[in-house]
């Protein structure tokens, strides 16, 4: 037994050995391609940050997402459940594994196989036989007992994946699906192959120790050791042979990713390098899948996140990347945060699919000079009304206001940069930045949840405030600019999808409600999607009023007598599913005004930024 210990070898360990080193290579030659392919000032980002505390930061990130799938427990307790127990339980089973082998054989550094194996290796005579002290043998039982569990579950989620909390399970490629069945046979082989060696050696713990014996009381185990560590042996060989080129891949990937990302790098066009290693790190868990809109109104489609990165990463023919929404509900939901937004849009440019439209910026400025700039934007011209009430609302105030794009002439470029077409997405960015900085403008006020995370993301404004038209209104009334009278009626609010998960804006909308309305029927729900995006020019008119007249079904399960949205697209996607008021947030304002005498110019002049806040100019 001695020499066992000291020189540990059996032919069996060269499978595992083949595939565990085919595996290693693999990844560190995509690591090294991962950073040849980052743009100079990614580089830079990584060559600066790698000996800092941002360092040690991901490496916590990677024990509690890698290891432990804290992100994913916040979205489903037993989908993180599985995940942990798998991915911890396995990484225990290897960490105690070596640190035992290190303690019975004395020598620190081996091969990895020795960790592996153990158990074949020193079936447990170097330790007590009291079988259910919590010595090693016990938490390598432990862990593996952990593992087993998360592998029933992950089963159970294959075949009905309802019990674990989602309404469908993705759809596998077949070396997918091969690599899945080695991973399934992989602990139930380590359990048996354990258990027969501690059979024949009445050694073991409360799970191999007691599966041994009964293994043992009823047949001559002996004959049948050595090939059940063949097996496993092999199993792991084809599991890490087909790792790479599979859905696993995320497991080493995401650990890359939490490292790079924790250095400040970004999905871009210039650094192909993050975008590849961001679509291996997918784990391609599905929870995008049941969270999509277009789920329920495309079932036949696989045009969720999953399956666009699944296109993207293996370069399959697939238009995917045009039937979507863009509303992010995705992104916001995935457990590894991908930046699936740009990935798109970068797609999208790659693919150069229908014309290359011309947007421009527009001088509405008439060569004065204005505190407050109001920039409705293209859907709101669609929606006048929208701008009547704007208007009321800015007299009312005696704010100190011009109307920018009023011809209708201007857009923020979003449109663009949604399709793909950065670069004259950028064109219109440059010029209305020009513009609004030569205005001598304090505010912008957008009536367009599009164009206020266009301002605020990607513009340059210094001096300018930028304020979307509902924390507008709810400054000047808390101001007492101008006054309300609640409205008796039940209201429910519609929170769009670039103002609240997009741009952050959540609680000043709810605010705006509660003076509004003396009864708020809204449900706490995840920003619904409309249906009228922008971001999905491939989806046909019927799907996107089925996407609609389900989001109106879920808002109004409290039976408001008005819904109210902050966004003039998702206000005209409403009206034709709607069978009471959708209103637009300036609208209901206006239906409460309390009007009274416009301020006089020379009122206004006495106004000053130290008095009051520029939001209320």
């Amino acid at each position: 037994m001695l020499q066992k210990v000291f020189h540990p070898f059996d032919p069996f360990v060269l499978l595992f050995t083949i595939g565990f080193t085919f595996m290693g290579i693999y990844f560190l030659y995509k690591v090294i391609r991962w950073i040849e392919k980052l743009s100079e000032e990614d580089k830079e980002l990584l060559i600066n940050n790698i000996f800092t505390v941002k360092t040690w930061q991901a490496l916590g990130e990677t024990i509690q997402e890698s290891l432990l799938h804290k992100r994913i427990f916040g979205v489903n307790r037993r989908l993180g459940f599985m995940h942990m127990s798998l991915a911890f339980g396995w990484f225990m089973l290897i960490l105690i594994g070596n640190i035992e082998s290190i303690y019975y054989s004395g020598r620190f550094f081996k091969p990895i196989f020795v960790s592996v194996f153990w158990r074949f290796f020193d079936p447990g005579a170097s330790f007590p036989k009291a079988v259910y002290l919590p010595g090693f043998a016990f938490w390598m039982d432990f862990f593996l007992l952990l593992v087993i569990s998360g592998l029933t579950l992950a089963i159970i989620k294959r075949f009905r994946s309802q019990w674990l909390g989602l309404k469908r399970t993705t759809r596998q490629r077949p070396v997918d699906r091969f690599a899945l069945t080695a991973l399934w046979l992989i602990f139930p082989i380590r359990l048996l192959a354990e258990s027969a060696t501690c059979g024949v050696n009445g050694t073991g713990s409360f799970l191999t120790g007691t599966l041994g014996h009964l293994m043992a009381s009823s047949l001559s185990l002996e004959p049948f050791v050595l090939p059940i560590w063949w097996s496993y042996s092999f199993v792991l060989m084809v599991f890490f042979l087909c790792l790479p080129f599979t859905r696993y891949a995320h497991i080493p990937s995401e650990a890359v990713l939490i490292f790079f990302r924790k250095y400040g790098i970004r999905v871009s066009k210039e650094s192909p390098g993050f975008t590849d290693l961001s679509l291996h790190a997918c784990s391609s868990c599905g929870v995008c899948i049941d969270v999509c809109q277009l789920a329920d109104s495309l079932p036949d489609r696989r045009i969720q996140s999953n399956y666009f990165i699944k296109a993207l990463r293996y370069k399959e023919p697939s238009n995917v990347q045009w039937d979507c929404l863009q509303c992010g509900r995705c992104e916001k939901i995935c457990p590894v945060e991908l930046e699936i937004m740009p990935l798109r849009q970068i797609s999208r440019k790659d693919m150069e699919i229908g014309s290359k439209a011309t947007i421009s910026g527009h001088n509405g400025r008439n060569g004065q000079k204005h505190r407050i700039l109001y920039f409705a934007g293209c859907m709101t011209h669609l929606t006048p009304s929208v701008i009547r009430s704007m208007t009321t609302i800015f007299e009312q105030s005696g704010s100190s206001w011009y109307f920018y794009d009023s011809d209708g002439k201007s857009c923020c470029g979003r449109p663009l940069k949604l399709a793909g077409q950065i670069e004259g997405a950028t064109s219109v960015r440059e010029q209305l930045e020009a513009d609004f900085l030569a205005s001598g403008a304090e505010l912008l006020v957008t009536s367009c949840p599009i164009c206020y995370r266009m301002f605020k993301e990607d513009f340059v404004l210094p001096g300018i405030t930028v304020l979307h038209h509902t924390q507008y209104i709810l400054e000047l009334i808390e101001w007492n600019r101008i006054k309300v009278n609640p409205s008796m009626l039940k209201g429910a609010y519609h929170e769009p999808c670039e103002l609240g998960r997009g741009s952050g804006v959540t609680s000043e909308p709810r605010k705006l409600m509660s003076k509004l309305y003396q009864s708020d029927a809204t449900p706490l729900i995840d920003g619904l999607c409309c249906g009228g995006s922008l971001g999905g020019p491939g989806l046909a008119l019927a799907t996107r009023r089925a996407v609609a007249r389900s989001a109106f079904n879920d808002i109004t399960l409290g039976k408001p007598d008005v819904l109210v949205t902050a966004c003039p697209l998702c206000k005209k996607s409403f009206a034709p599913v709607s069978d009471i008021p959708v209103l637009d947030f300036s609208e209901a304002v206006v239906r409460s005004l309390i009007l009274e005498p416009t301020q006089p110019e020379s009122h206004r002049a006495l106004k000053s930024s130290r008095e009051i806040p520029v939001t209320a100019l």
